[in-house]
């Protein structure tokens, strides 16, 4: 899972504009896309009904063009999505505090899975505890959902970011670097915590599952996207729950399309998602809440924007109810 850092002040005015442009241009909410909807992640099999929708073709049944593209670094997706040149993204709950904090016009609009041991930190076998971190390198990328799971880790065990010297790189890079042995200290995700096993000195020193409540991912969209086609979300939304349907009929070849997406064998796909809970419309609808009686996700993004206050990334913390809209998922 996957959410991260700092934002340049052009990025920021860019991303207001953009905001400004879509609340101008709201419509009655009849009006339908009709261009390419482009979208990306990174790579996290719990994504694994976006790989679905797209190989099956899952989209295209509700009348959808949509593009899908691997943008490992969530910044540069919220880069992506700010400028423009995506409609929708996912990524973590956290992150997206972070960015809708700094100025990025996304709006929240399902939620996709919950981390329960899909997220971790690896380590040295000669790091035994979270309080032998202290002063070693850790690979992480910073301001993504790896360090916020970090300082979360960290903050349960009495220490700080401060304890630790960063070293940033993308979440798979950190995996691949501490497989590969060039570094100690990763904090990575599935499937880059399994491949850890092929490091005969290294281990998983903790993972989401003792904190399963800290990661959750999300969808959003632009908010001027939101506003201009309600349709269209609504849309996308019923496409990606009957590719959850879908896998749930043809799980054997659903384990197939995921793993060439994740370059995984079936079988390591499904020990990934024992270490995920992926929502169904149901879960979905329990979790985003309603705009009245609040779901989980509007505290997971109070919790992570005031975390990021207070580290000083951001200046003021977003409201959660104008980072997620529950109203599309409560119309299915």
């Amino acid at each position: 899972m996957s959410g991260k850092r700092s934002i340049l002040p052009l990025f920021i005015l860019v991303a207001l504009v953009l905001s400004a442009c879509g609340a101008s241009n709201s419509t009655s909410g009849s009006t339908k896309y009709s261009g390419t909807i482009h979208i990306a992640s990174s790579t996290w099999t719990g994504y694994a009904l976006i790989y679905l929708a797209n190989a099956k073709g899952i989209w295209k049944q509700h009348g959808l063009d949509v593009n899908f593209k691997d943008v490992e670094d969530p910044n540069d997706r919220f880069i992506a999505l700010a400028s423009g040149r995506l409609e929708g993204m996912a990524s973590t709950v956290d992150a997206f505090a972070r960015q809708q904090s700094n100025g990025v016009p996304a709006v929240e609009v399902f939620p996709i899975d919950a981390s329960v041991g899909g997220d971790g930190i690896l380590a040295a076998n000669s790091i035994k505890t979270v309080a032998d971190l202290k002063g070693k390198t850790v690979g992480v990328n910073q301001g993504s959902v790896s360090e916020w799971f970090l300082a979360q880790v960290l903050e349960k065990n009495g220490m700080h970011l401060s304890d630790v010297k960063e070293t940033n790189m993308t979440s798979g890079a950190a995996g691949a670097a501490f497989v590969a042995s060039k570094i100690d200290v990763a904090v990575t995700w599935e499937p880059w915590l399994s491949k850890a096993k092929a490091r005969t000195d290294g281990h998983v020193l903790v993972s989401s599952a003792t904190y399963p409540d800290l990661i959750m991912d999300s969808f959003a969209f632009r908010k001027d996207f939101v506003q201009k086609y309600p349709d269209t979300v609504k849309d996308f939304m019923k496409a990606y729950y009957d590719a959850y349907n879908w896998m749930q009929a043809n799980k054997t070849e659903a384990l197939k399309v995921i793993g060439n997406a994740v370059q995984e064998t079936p079988d390591d796909v499904t020990a990934d998602l024992s270490t995920m809970k992926l929502f169904d419309l149901s879960t979905g609808k329990e979790v985003m809440g309603t705009s009245s009686s609040h779901g989980k996700i509007y505290d997971n993004v109070k919790a992570a924007a005031d975390f990021w206050k207070a580290q000083g990334k951001i200046d003021t913390a977003v409201n959660p109810s104008d980072a997620v809209d529950p109203s599309f998922i409560n119309s299915l």
